[in-house]
């Protein structure tokens, strides 16, 4: 009988034994590091405090560090990182080539350039009309007035938003006549297989018209690491900025993470103090509490686990520097003494940044016609359909000059029915179509552009 109780009783307790393992398996992770942690603080005496690092904070900050591993991952693979691309378009080749990795904020370089693609050969005196896009189809940057004698064009722009951007590019040669101003033969397009502009008359001439291409750019979320020496002998520390926005916007909220780190193994550093400025130009727009002493007393920004974070509204778009010092407390597992660096970050507007030019291909008033520039449609509406005795006006919205001269069919050649001579922009021209018929017109500077006007 006694045996068989002690048998039962066993059996109980192998059950509840079994109950509680169990039940620790489905206990959340978070849960799990909350109740070892609040078990090892219990078994820290207040009188006896420990020295840093502790087991605490260690479990902190591996487990913020594997956070912002997290995040970061996804931007950081090879798919992203701007690799050189080559496209074609009925002859004519360009060669695209962005800064590998592009962090968000930061000036990154463009470098294009046009070639004829059956002999590799670059071309000469050529135009550029050059958008970029970011993903969310804004406007980040625009000029439809770039010109190249080498067949080269560089630019840098700063991305304001990570994920894929877009580079569109419209590239037109020069020919023969360009309105009035006719250039002498040097100044056309030709295909530079002597591989100079000045042998010009050796060169075949390459009166390609006007070719379009886009290109994808990679922009990675901001992530600034800088190394900075102490000013006690011998020491350096790494601050690594980083945001989880893909874009910094004026009026909206931002949280920015500084992450501070020996510079020899880039294991964290706990306890580390920061002041934060915000400033653009000569105007402060924010400033946390100062780091003074040894003991921060005026409620400097303070990682327990080497982590800071500062969330900020920015009151304007514009380039902005944060001004960061730093020293560690007394708590700290590494004393440098003192460093200070700069992050620069760009604030762009709320609703992107757009420029009046973009607000032009929208449908202008009845038997209006948009000049909208080199890129396509060129005109807006390009092809407009109206009844004979109707006056049709041409409004020039681009920043460029242009001439709306009417052509013979699928060709350059003018044939005398309209030409309205040079319009400057914001000008225009006015042409009243009393024939029925069709009517092919283009810019006799940028022959690529074309429009037609249906009368009936």
């Amino acid at each position: 009988m006694r045996r068989n109780l002690i048998l039962v009783t066993s059996l109980i307790a192998a059950i509840a034994l079994a109950a509680i393992v169990l039940s620790l398996e489905f206990v959340p992770q978070n849960n799990k590091i909350q109740a070892q942690a609040q078990t090892q603080a219990s078994a820290v005496s207040a009188d006896n405090p420990p020295s840093p690092p502790h087991d605490m904070a260690k479990m902190m900050a591996e487990q913020d560090s594997s956070m912002d591993s997290d995040q970061s991952n996804g931007m950081q693979d090879n798919d992203t990182q701007n690799k050189p691309q080559s496209k074609v378009s009925d002859g004519i080749k360009v060669d695209f080539v962005a800064q590998p990795v592009i962090h968000t904020n930061e000036l990154a370089s463009i470098n294009m350039n046009v070639k004829d693609d059956k002999s590799g050969a670059k071309l000469s005196h050529v135009d550029w009309a050059i958008t970029v896009k970011d993903p969310n189809d804004n406007i980040i940057y625009k000029t439809t007035t770039g010109h190249s004698h080498v067949g080269n064009m560089d630019f840098k722009v700063a991305f304001p938003m990570a994920g894929e951007n877009t580079v569109y590019l419209t590239t037109s040669s020069i020919g023969t006549t360009m309105g009035g101003l006719e250039p002498t033969p040097k100044g056309w397009t030709h295909t530079m297989i002597s591989g100079s502009p000045k042998d010009f008359a050796k060169d075949p001439q390459n009166n390609f018209g006007a070719r379009e291409f886009e290109f994808p750019v990679y922009v990675q979320n901001i992530d600034q690491k800088h190394t900075l020496q102490g000013t006690v002998q011998g020491t350096s520390v790494n601050v690594d900025l980083s945001t989880t926005s893909k874009e910094i916007v004026a009026g909206q909220p931002v949280t920015f993470v500084f992450t501070v780190t020996k510079a020899k193994d880039d294991s964290m550093i706990i306890h580390p103090d920061l002041q934060v400025t915000v400033q653009i130009g000569n105007y402060i727009a924010a400033q946390s509490a100062a780091v003074e002493g040894a003991l921060a007393m005026n409620g400097a920004i303070h990682g327990h686990t080497g982590v800071e974070s500062l969330t900020e509204i920015f009151p304007s778009a514009g380039p902005y520097t944060l001004n960061v010092q730093l020293q560690p407390s007394t708590l700290s597992n590494y004393m440098w003494g003192r460093a200070n660096t700069t992050f620069n970050v760009f604030v762009s507007e709320p609703t992107g940044i757009r420029t009046t030019v973009t607000q032009t291909d929208t449908a202008p008033p009845a038997n209006t016609v948009n000049i909208v520039g080199l890129e396509s449609p060129f005109f807006t509406p390009n092809v407009l359909n109206i009844k004979a005795g109707t006056t049709v006006t041409f409004v020039n919205t681009d920043g460029n000059t242009h001439t709306v001269t009417s052509v013979k069919p699928g060709t350059t050649d003018a044939d005398g029915i309209f030409d309205s001579g040079m319009i400057k922009a914001g000008k225009t021209f006015s042409f009243k179509f009393d024939k029925p018929g069709t009517y092919e017109y283009i810019c006799m500077i940028h022959t690529g552009m074309r429009g037609t006007i249906n009368v009936s």
